[in-house]
């Protein structure tokens, strides 16, 4: 008779843990899936921002490697980059007219007129200041991810020596 009422009081009980244990995998799953969108999120936000940056500073190298220091605004605009090479624009670029942050008269002294590039700059006669000067710019660029609607913006500073003054 013991043995009759002992079973009855377990059925069910197996049941109920298996129950509970399907729940806790079931939560364990969207916890591991929750776990893996943010990481994914998180790896195409940093391409995406990795992307923009080469973009930006692509232009501001192009600004630089021309004589941009003749007519600053030459080089500003909006410019459009294909990063992939898809034939679609990804990104615009707006490069800002560079910024002249300093000029400095070079000094005959400073010259070695055995440099064909100083000999350029060389003024004698008992003149203390060469032709040439040594300038600082700035040169500015932005893009904004249009999907994500991030933006970078990257100052560069270049130094440029100028055979007449500019800023």
């Amino acid at each position: 008779m013991m043995s009759i009422q002992r079973r009855k009081h377990q059925r069910g009980a197996t049941l109920v843990v298996a129950l509970i244990m399907l729940v806790l995998l079931t939560l364990f799953a969207i916890s591991s899936m929750n776990a893996s969108n943010t990481s994914l999120k998180i790896a195409s936000n940093t391409q995406t921002r990795n992307e923009v940056t080469y973009a930006v500073q692509q232009e501001i190298d192009k600004a630089m490697s021309v004589a941009f220091t003749v007519v600053p605004g030459a080089v500003a605009g909006t410019k459009p980059i294909d990063i992939n090479n898809d034939g679609a624009v990804d990104y615009n670029v707006t490069v800002q007219t560079p910024v002249c942050l300093s000029i400095v008269p070079i000094k005959n002294t400073e010259l070695d007129v055995k440099n064909p590039e100083d000999f350029k700059c060389y003024v004698g006669g008992g003149v203390p200041n060469s032709i040439c000067s040594n300038t600082r710019w700035d040169i500015g660029a932005s893009a904004t991810d249009p999907i994500s609607g991030a933006t970078v913006t990257i100052h560069q500073g270049v130094g440029v020596r100028v055979a007449t003054p500019v800023c």
